[in-house]
């Protein structure tokens, strides 16, 4: 059975693919005209250290890393109801992790209105699509903010961020799940995602790609086809523009 679950998603991966030859058009023109990604063009970028959680896949991933939030199309600080996104490069950058603060492309709008854009630390990133991990099966990632991270806050999002971090409390769990949505059955916590530092200026060298699987977490599934084809794709319209 799993096995042909395996097989089933990558078949869906890359049907994913193909699609994304149509959808790309779009986003290489958009993200041309704006010299920008297509979607979380401004956002802050972190240096993180992770933290083996469990004693198979967690060890893989705990070194240093770099964390970027950004809302999908708003300025940063913006207080327009938007999409977060948080994209993870592990180590020697190596393997990336792509979440957002939606469970699926069905229910962005939903999730639109839902997001604590005040707050980057309020909000729970799901992988959206499933991920085989190494050692633990195929799962749906998560990262979950620990309960201090709760604590009271004033100022724009990028000052409460600095105060979480000061604070020692802008802190992730990194969970497996066996089943999207937050109620998903959870196989195992990974890692610990702590945020040492917020950089000055967004990094233009933060590119995401699915093919960076260092780690040994593999993305499968229709969404991650989909997004197989289309980082690239706005990454060279940025680069052509300078961006």
């Amino acid at each position: 059975m799993t096995m042909l679950r395996i097989i089933g998603l990558s078949l869906s991966f890359a049907f994913g693919v193909l699609v994304a030859l149509v959808v790309s058009i779009y986003i290489f023109f958009r993200s041309l005209v704006r010299g920008a990604r297509a979607f979380h063009p401004r956002g802050s970028v972190c240096r993180a250290q992770i933290t083996a959680l469990d004693d198979v896949a967690g060890p893989r991933l705990a070194g240093a890393a770099e964390v970027r939030f950004a809302s999908s199309t708003a300025d940063e600080n913006a207080p327009d109801p938007s999409i977060i996104g948080l994209s993870i490069k592990i180590r020697d950058r190596d393997q990336d992790l792509a979440f957002g603060t939606f469970e699926s492309f069905a229910k962005a709008g939903k999730a639109t209105e839902t997001t604590n854009v005040a707050d980057y630390l309020a909000n729970e990133y799901a992988s959206v699509a499933p991920w085989r991990v190494k050692g633990v099966g195929i799962a749906w990632l998560r990262l979950v903010p620990v309960p201090e991270a709760s604590a009271p806050k004033t100022g724009l999002r990028t000052e409460r961020l600095d105060a979480d971090i000061a604070a020692g409390r802008a802190t992730f769990i990194l969970e497996a799940r066996s089943a999207p949505n937050p109620d998903g059955p959870l196989l195992c916590q990974l890692a610990k995602v702590r945020l040492t530092e917020r950089v000055p200026a967004d990094d233009p060298e933060h590119r995401i790609s699915m093919f960076r699987t260092g780690r040994g977490i593999v993305p499968t599934g229709f969404r991650n086809g989909v997004r197989a084809i289309v980082y690239p794709v706005s990454q060279l319209a940025r680069r052509l523009r300078g961006g």
